[in-house]
């Protein structure tokens, strides 16, 4: 691996270690920057939504639940960035939903930005019910 390419692993790491937490604390100016416009985020029940929509839909949600992110791996190939992981939602009535989760980047202009995300659940993440 080159120094180059470990710099923008290391970049996409930060990075998308970001975006469930500025949804999480409702920082959305800072969110969609790092989001392309074209960006799609594809549901775990299936539903599909522009930057626009899921941006507007994390808004009434800021308070009620935590997106934590965990097990963070990340491939660049050329300027496209793929990371991948688990996502816990977190709520505070005591919910908790366990996904996991492959976001696509492309690297433009020195920045990467997510161009789509694809959340599905994770059954075998989940504990056991008594």
């Amino acid at each position: 691996m080159t120094t180059e390419t470990a710099a923008l692993e290391a970049k996409l790491q930060e990075v998308d270690g970001s975006i469930d937490e500025l949804a999480s604390k409702g920082e959305f100016e800072l969110l969609a920057s790092r989001l392309a416009s074209d960006f799609r985020y594809n549901h775990s029940t299936g539903a599909s939504q522009d930057q626009a929509e899921w941006l507007e839909g994390l808004k009434p949600l800021v308070g009620r639940r935590n997106r934590i992110t965990s097990n963070i791996r990340v491939e660049v190939h050329g300027d496209v960035g793929v990371a991948m992981g688990d996502l816990d939602i977190v709520w505070g009535d005591g919910r908790h939903n366990y996904d996991r989760y492959v976001r696509v980047y492309h690297l433009q202009d020195g920045r990467w930005l997510a161009v789509s995300q694809r959340t599905v659940p994770a059954h075998d993440r989940a504990p056991p019910t008594p």
